[in-house]
């Protein structure tokens, strides 16, 4: 058992198991010097170790010899760094094909039952049967279908029968199910996705991916390599992707080889004969039971013949089996690809999730996995968070997305990614890449440190938490149809769908809007895992696995389990607490029942109107334990309380999730009606524990009608840790109070001298091209002359989906003919000083300024990436006026037409997309940096701020100066020319330092802004600058989100304001 001071050391320096595993993407010609170099900066970031992960670009072959040595030398020299090694289990992702390599052989590929729906008069039995590429008809129906109805229908087992049945005037439908294989795709290397509910298809992958690495890896499997990813795994569609082609509307359903074998026996009664009921409405009912058992039936399979196997192999080889399943956001989400992946969270060693970009606040899919793993006892919890958020993500940003997942559980962080290359397609893989290619790559260690910390406390102890609510997505599965969702969401006109997933999110807010802490129950894992009981007070008491439950929620259920009543009516009886909230539901296992009526008639069953403060007074009243947070905006601060096994220290851990808004005045009150951890008894101490600095203060403590409040107030997306402790700590300090005196904005046209720690860059991103010889053609945008190119030879286009180039040059590597480039950029100065031009593989390329030949001196010597080779330009060779850039080489499928750069001691002016060198400013002030010449520069830019900006100030107590907005990764303060200082960061709010003791030593202040690399590496064209997510489509937009002009986003500080404080 941790004592207290095992828990502060903890805090204080968490090691390498609380730090981030990033997704290092392995995605180009792998060198064994570079990989071992990138492992010291993954160690310098802080972060705790790393997954490794074939993405995009991957030209060492994909399981190889070669990647096996790799991934031995890497493991070797991540264990004397103290880093964490792991596997990932697939050619980028979804896993299961490996790379292909299973999917090769037909048998192992996933296929689909498809539905064909004919108009009668248009169906002709001997053109459609066996149909359209001798796909497997498995059955024919005449049906009377209206819009999402189906009335009447019978099974036609010949076209006599057929024949015989459209003499009925009623059908007008001709419904044909085949069984259709998915159609090979690049992006599984010319192959398909695996058959995820083939258990011989999931073996062979086994075989060929973690058979291999245990045969080249050794004794490191479970030992230095600690576990294996699976990333994205699905059971296929579920009625999704309905479309009309040729006058028939066509749907898709999940489906393996013995699908229906598996339902006769499992549920008793045979599928085949009642398709139509599966895909449509049975007389316009909108449940059915043959809908909840179908998706039942895949998501069992899935788990069965994909997650366990796995979860086997891993146990038995000292593995961890971690990773996560596609898609989490909503019940739709889950439905269409899987099912309930609660579910599938327990045959995880480390279950996780997957949260895409800066805006996902689905909440709950945390709250479900958390729920999951504390009814099974599993302490890891991984998210795989930080995806599509483009280079200008901030340090605040990586903080408000990461700081909601740490509160409801997250403790193993896997950023998503960190490139080993930037080069050619690589570039645009869901950037930015978290790593050295970042400006803010040396400062990282500063978010890591913070969120080991907040991983840490939430490990600590048992969570504070006795209320359970029912998860309803079986209702989804029982309301499915052709057509209810398009992908992975509900249509629009499906209204039913669209209401359950509403109250589900409102539900969620109304109790953590409370700070009502709760579980979800999933009916199947409860069915496996109940058991009732009484606490030591004598209550009843629901267990679920490892966590037990005074109080259950029903809210938004359509259909129950009868598994579930059954639990619920021994549990009532028993004298336990079932809340109602808002319609009780009329199906039992997707059948009309008055069964869930009948408990909720029962003498020990609530029920209340769908109401926030109805359902929180009701959870109350039976909680034997629950924090209230009180004040203007308390509804938007989440809580989850933590106590030690003998209770002596009990955690708060608060969350304001308004991002925008500060909470000024607000107070923790700790209510205890049960006497559960004898709060009234003295005595009674409260700490503040800071996350950033690792530092612990002393906080007042009150008595409110006997409980335990504390008072407080939380930034803008602020967090607060509370520790309530049996122990006085004498050596801890209350913060210290500072009334401000005055606070002096400092002029909005004010300028400073400044530095700048990389040279200047001049983006060439437009070229003239001839191929094979041809005429030349108009200066474009590269990346469409690389498109128009492939085009001509007859290739596909170049994304995250290509054929890998691995295998492209294994099978495909032809030559399709020279190719040759021409860039353009303008000088009105001739610029000082090295010169030298940024450029990816000069040894396949030739490259020459004004028609000079350009030679790379050191290919060792690289420019932001290892990729972006170095070729000095002598001086001299760039004139006044236009000058050119002329790249030639021969054109293969794997050939990259990209950006060059120039890059050195000068300034750039643009006209539309023309470059023009220019002067850099002399001094800079608060304006974009567009405005002084430096528009794709994206290093770090100093802000000189002389000490006389500060001299009226000097007889403050203190003497804070704040950053008044800004566009940048972060902002860092301190004095100017002194190396040995430590630079304040400003990540996030209050944005403001401390420089009292610098201006009384008559330093100058350097406020460093660190720059995002938005601004060279883009996207550079895209209409509008900006957007909720970013991928390898955002760099080949067109029509009105497409520019030829360079979109750029602001780099600058707005303002700057001198705060003078007297001590309270």
């Amino acid at each position: 058992m941790e004592t207290k001071k095992d828990v502060i050391q903890l805090f204080e320096n968490p090691g390498a198991e609380y730090r981030g595993k990033p997704f290092w993407s392995w995605n180009g010609e792998l060198r064994k010097e570079e990989l071992l170099r990138q492992l010291s900066i993954i160690k310098e970031m802080g972060f705790g170790g790393f997954f490794m992960h074939s993405r995009a670009g991957l030209i060492t072959e994909y399981l190889g010899e070669e990647w096996f040595e790799l991934v031995n030398a890497v493991a070797d020299e991540g264990e004397k760094l103290g880093l964490e090694a792991w596997l990932y289990d697939e050619d980028r992702w979804p896993s299961g094909s490996a790379g292909g390599k299973v999917t090769v052989d037909p048998q192992y590929r996933m296929k689909s039952m498809v539905m064909y729906c004919y108009d009668r008069s248009a169906f002709d039995w001997n053109k459609e049967v066996p149909g359209e590429n001798g796909y497997e008809v498995i059955a024919v129906f005449a049906a009377r279908i209206e819009g999402r109805a189906v009335y009447e229908f019978v099974l036609c087992e010949d076209q006599e029968a057929l024949t015989e049945a459209l003499k009925e005037e009623q059908y007008n439908k001709v419904l044909v199910f085949r069984i259709v294989p998915n159609a090979p795709a690049s992006v599984y290397n010319g192959t398909t996705y695996i058959d995820t509910m083939s258990r011989k298809a999931v073996d062979r992958f086994i075989e060929l991916t973690h058979e291999a690495y245990k045969e080249h890896c050794g004794n490191r499997i479970g030992g230095s390599i600690r576990g294996i990813f699976t990333d994205e795994p699905h059971r296929g569609h579920m009625l999704d992707d309905c479309r009309v082609e040729n006058g028939v509307e066509i749907c898709s359903a999940a489906y393996t080889d013995d699908f229906f074998e598996e339902f006769e026996k499992r549920y008793g009664y045979q599928l085949r004969p009642l398709l139509p009921e599966l895909f449509f409405r049975k007389d316009g009912h909108k449940v059915a039971k043959i809908k909840l058992d179908f998706v039942d039936l895949g998501n069992n399979l899935f788990i069965e013949r994909f997650a366990e196997p796995i979860r086997e192999w891993c146990d038995k080889n000292g593995m961890v089996f971690t990773g996560h399943v596609l898609h989490e956001d909503s019940f739709a989400n889950q439905t269409v690809p899987n099912g309930s992946l609660m579910r599938f969270y327990p045959h995880m060693t480390y279950p996780g999730i997957d949260l895409l970009t800066e805006h996902n606040r689905c909440y709950w899919v945390v709250k479900q996995l958390a729920s999951a793993a504390r009814q099974v006892g599993q302490k890891w919890m991984l998210s795989e968070l930080y995806g599509c958020t483009g280079w200008q993500f901030d340090f605040r940003g990586h903080k408000a997305v990461g700081d909601w997942q740490a509160l409801l559980g997250i403790n193993l962080r896997c950023q998503h990614l960190s490139w080993y290359t930037m080069e050619g397609e690589s570039k645009r893989d869901y950037p930015g890449s978290i790593f050295h290619q970042s400006t803010y790559y040396k400062d990282y260690n500063y978010v890591e440190t913070y969120f080991a910390r907040f991983g840490a406390i939430m490990t600590q102890g048992r969570q504070v938490c006795d209320l359970l609510v029912l998860n309803p997505i079986e209702s989804t599965w029982a309301m499915i149809y052709a057509g209810w969702a398009r992908w992975i969401n509900p249509t629009p006109e499906n209204t039913d769908e669209r209401e359950l997933e509403k109250h589900y999110e409102q539900l969620f807010h109304m109790l953590m809007g409370s700070q009502l802490d709760f579980d979800y129950g999933e009916e199947y894992m409860m069915k496996e895992l109940y058991s009732t009981g009484r606490d030591s007070d004598g209550k009843a008491i629901l267990r679920i696995g490892k966590a037990d439950y005074r109080t259950v929620i029903v809210s938004g259920m359509i259909t129950m389990r009868s598994s579930t009543v059954q639990i619920l009516k021994e549990f009532l009886e028993l004298g336990g607490s079932v809340i109602f909230s808002g319609e009780i539901p009329q199906y039992v296992d997707g059948v009309e029942s008055k069964a869930v009526c009948e408990l909720a008639a029962h003498p020990n069953a609530v029920t209340i109107p769908f109401e926030k403060q109805a359902l929180a007074e009701a959870a109350r009243k039976t909680s034997s334990f629950y924090p209230v947070v009180e004040g203007e905006g308390a509804e938007s601060v989440f809580v989850q309380m933590r106590y030690d096994a003998d209770r002596k220290l009990l955690y708060a851990a608060l969350l304001n999730t308004d991002r925008e808004n500060p909470r000024t005045s607000l107070r923790l009150s700790l209510q205890d009606p049960s006497g559960a951890f004898s709060l009234r008894e003295a005595p009674l101490f409260a700490e503040q524990w800071d996350l950033a600095s690792g530092k612990r203060f002393r906080k007042e403590l009150s008595i409110e009608n006997g409980a335990p409040a504390v008072s407080f107030g939380m930034e803008a997306a602020g967090e607060k840790i509370f520790v309530f402790t049996r122990e006085e700590d004498p050596s801890l300090e209350t913060p210290e109070k500072a009334e401000e005196l005055k606070a002096i904005k400092l002029p909005a046209d004010s300028e400073f001298a400044y530095t700048l720690d990389e040279p200047n860059v001049c983006v060439l991103d437009f070229a003239k091209w001839k191929f094979q010889n041809g005429e030349w053609q108009p200066e474009e945008e590269v990346l469409r002359v690389d498109g128009k190119i492939r085009d001509t030879a007859g290739i596909e286009h170049r994304s995250g989906d290509m054929l890998q180039p691995w295998y492209a040059k294994k099978y495909c590597d032809d030559a399709y003919g020279e190719l040759e480039l021409e860039y353009e950029f303008y000088a009105d100065v001739l610029p000082e000083g090295k010169l030298f031009l940024a450029a990816e593989r000069p040894e396949f390329c030739q490259y020459y300024l004004n028609g000079t030949r350009l030679e790379c001196a050191d290919p060792d010597d690289f420019w932001i990436d290892v990729c972006f080779k170095k070729l000095e330009i002598p001086a001299g060779l760039v004139q006044m006026g236009r000058n050119t850039v002329t790249r030639k080489t021969l054109f293969r499928r794997t050939t990259n037409i990209e950006a060059l750069y120039l890059v050195g001691d000068f300034g750039v002016r643009l006209e539309g997309h023309k470059k023009i060198l220019d002067r850099k400013p002399e001094r800079i002030g608060f304006k974009n940096l567009c405005e002084y010449n430096l528009p794709f520069y994206t290093g770090c830019v100093t802000y000189q701020i002389p000490n006389s900006v500060f001299a009226a100030s000097r007889s403050s107590d203190r003497i804070c100066l704040k950053i008044d907005g800004y566009r940048g990764s972060l902002v860092k303060v301190a004095p100017v020319g002194d190396s040995e200082a430590k630079a304040q960061i400003l990540a996030w709010e209050p944005y403001e330092a401390d420089i009292t003791e610098w201006v009384a030593a008559g330093r100058d202040i350097g406020v460093t802004l660190v720059c995002s690399r938005r601004n060279v590496f883009g996207p550079l064209h895209l209409v509008p600058a900006e957007s909720s997510a970013y991928g390898p489509g955002h760099f080949v937009t067109g029509g009105n989100h497409w520019s030829d002009d360079y979109t750029l986003i602001d780099s600058a500080i707005y303002g700057m304001t001198v705060r003078e404080l007297r001590k309270g």
